[in-house]
């Protein structure tokens, strides 16, 4: 005869959690190939108010950000990376601009921009303390 106790098997368990670890560990290591995350450093006023001088990021490559996000951009001239607003999308090509017109060297001045100068999508604020958070939003 069996007997049960109601709790099943102590084996079922310990598989069910080392199944669970699997998926964890390689859910990890896809996310890692898809989601290459760096860290930037915001430098000057072209995103004020958005973002100010010394506000430190984090950075995603993948998934590309739908218009109107804040997006990390090389400029081919001089090799600098801005943090731009990504304002239009074409083809192979990028318009983005700041969101302080005053003090913005952006597409206005540039013109569009290749795609592959696209360093990635700024996601999060994580310095300073008092300004951390998502840049997801609305």
């Amino acid at each position: 005869m069996n007997r049960t106790s109601g709790r099943g098997d102590p084996r079922d368990h310990r598989s069910n959690r080392r199944n669970r670890a699997v998926l964890s560990l390689a859910t990890m290591a896809l996310a890692s190939t898809l989601f290459v995350i760096s860290r930037y450093e915001v430098s000057g006023p072209s995103m004020e108010p958005t973002l100010l001088n010394g506000d430190r990021l984090l950075v995603v490559k993948f998934p590309w950000p739908p218009i109107g996000k804040i997006i990390i951009v090389r400029d081919a001239r001089s090799s600098d990376d801005m943090v731009k607003r990504l304002r239009f999308r074409r083809r192979a090509k990028v318009w983005v601009q700041g969101d302080n017109d005053k003090y913005s060297t952006d597409s206005r001045q540039l013109g569009w921009l290749p795609r592959e100068s696209v360093i990635g999508w700024a996601v999060y604020r994580y310095y300073p303390p008092e300004r951390v958070g998502s840049l997801l939003g609305g």
